[in-house]
């Protein structure tokens, strides 16, 4: 089998369209929601929590079976339905549009997998068996959610700000790269618990007062 080229994909202002109103739907509309997306459902019946975001006015509902139509203007399709016609049919379209597209439990009709994920704030981790199992993506995720626990998210977050800081400040990138190695050296995460936590709590302080100074 070919190799998968995993992305991460900007949606925020893009149209992405779900057919289907069910509860498989509703779990790949609020995901879509999350990441900032414009999201266009066509289903001619929603779940209640569909019918609610609906209402709040985040969601556009075309209360209807599919149409070619519905194509227009969309940046990526995830078609969620158990009508396994119409699911093909879909994809045909997508694929003639150039429209990436994803049918869910049907890797062969999908031209991308949505992965399981784990998140912690910023942290995003997603994992993978291209199509194979997600089962055995799920529980994988089930576990390492054990492992990667809310302080990673912190951990991110004051990364990223020495990173801003040091992109600011230092102009030479072997210095930058010394900086950042300085405070999360290899190894560093291994075992990683509050302790730890606290001790790059301070390194990062310590980082960004240096090059306030």
């Amino acid at each position: 089998m070919i190799g998968l080229y995993p992305a991460v994909l900007k949606l925020e202002g893009r149209c992405c369209l779900v057919v289907g109103g069910g509860s498989v739907a509703a779990r790949k509309t609020i995901s879509l929601l999350e990441c900032g997306a414009q999201v266009r459902l066509v289903s001619p019946e929603l779940t209640e929590e569909l019918q609610r975001e609906v209402q709040k006015g985040k969601i556009t509902h075309i209360k209807r079976i599919f149409e070619k139509v519905d194509l227009d203007g969309v940046y990526l399709v995830i078609c969620a339905t158990d009508n396994t016609e119409l699911n093909s049919q879909i994809a045909e379209y997508c694929e003639a549009l150039h429209i990436p597209v994803n049918v869910v439990d049907n890797p062969e009709l999908s031209s991308f997998f949505v992965p399981s994920m784990i998140k912690r704030g910023p942290l995003c981790i997603s994992i993978t068996t291209g199509g194979n199992s997600p089962l055995f993506a799920r529980r994988l995720r089930e576990e390492l959610e054990k492992l990667i626990g809310p302080e990673y998210a912190e951990l991110v977050v004051s990364l990223g700000q020495v990173r801003r800081l040091i992109r600011e400040q230092v102009d030479d990138p072997a210095r930058r790269r010394k900086f950042l190695e300085e405070i999360l050296p290899p190894g560093t995460l291994a075992d990683f618990d509050e302790e730890k936590m606290e001790v790059l709590r301070k390194q990062v302080k310590a980082c960004i007062s240096s090059l306030l100074e």
